[in-house]
């Protein structure tokens, strides 16, 4: 008798114990993270990488908690584009010039009291053209709706597109290209403020730019900041 009791206890601790383990990790399943905290992890994940292709290390970046980003669809930020005052940062967690620009806005955004970027991944959103043999390139995949209504909307602002072959050869693909990193400023559905990638002179995109590149960066994210205040 005693036994079964005993026996009883302890499987009524082990359902408890399960069922307090369970409880648990639903719980901390359910807390979903800012979108700030999002953007740290979702950048800071790729510290101490390397892109196989090119075999070069990926820069490692520090990303504050407290920092302003806000995530958009391609879709919201059209909405946005059209009707508010805003400042918009069009990037990748895994792009060089994005990971090279990114610490030098979100710095300045802090300096300068901004509360809000919105930050639209455009990764796989954007057309895709490559080299072909021939002096066309061949589209290979189709922009969503709204990122060609973004270039649409940005287009005199934009570059060219042009793809490369193995020697170096250059090729229009005939429509505009939303550059990583590009960051700007609207109002009222007007772009008033735009920069497009990094400062010119950068030789090695994979190596952090130095001081005085951070400085003219900044330079160029100040005329955008002050394009709508």
């Amino acid at each position: 008798m005693k036994n079964k009791v005993l026996y009883i206890i302890s499987a009524v601790c082990i359902l408890l114990t399960i069922g307090i383990c369970i409880f648990l990790v639903a719980n901390y399943n359910g807390k979903s993270l800012s979108d700030a905290q999002k953007f740290k992890k979702e950048f800071e994940q790729y510290n101490e990488a390397v892109y196989d292709d090119v075999h070069e290390n990926v820069l490692d970046v520090t990303i504050s908690e407290d920092n302003p980003i806000i995530y958009k669809t391609g879709k919201e930020i059209l909405e946005i584009m059209k009707n508010d005052n805003a400042y918009i940062y069009f990037g990748y967690a895994t792009c060089p010039y994005t990971r090279n620009s990114i610490e030098t806005l979100l710095n300045l955004a802090a300096e300068n009291n901004i509360d809000q970027i919105y930050y639209v991944d455009i990764q796989n959103i954007r057309d895709v053209y490559k080299f072909n043999g021939s002096i066309e390139p061949e589209l290979v995949k189709e922009g969503t709706d709204a990122y060609l209504e973004i270039v649409d909307l940005l287009s005199n602002n934009l570059s060219e597109y042009y793809v490369t072959d193995t020697s170096g050869n250059r090729y229009d693909t005939g429509v505009k290209r939303l550059n990583s990193p590009t960051f700007i400023a609207v109002k009222d559905g007007e772009v008033l403020g735009f920069h497009e990638g990094l400062v010119p002179k950068v030789k090695n995109i994979y190596e952090k730019i130095d001081e005085s590149q951070q400085k003219e960066l900044s330079k160029y994210y100040l005329e955008v900041i002050n394009s709508i205040k």
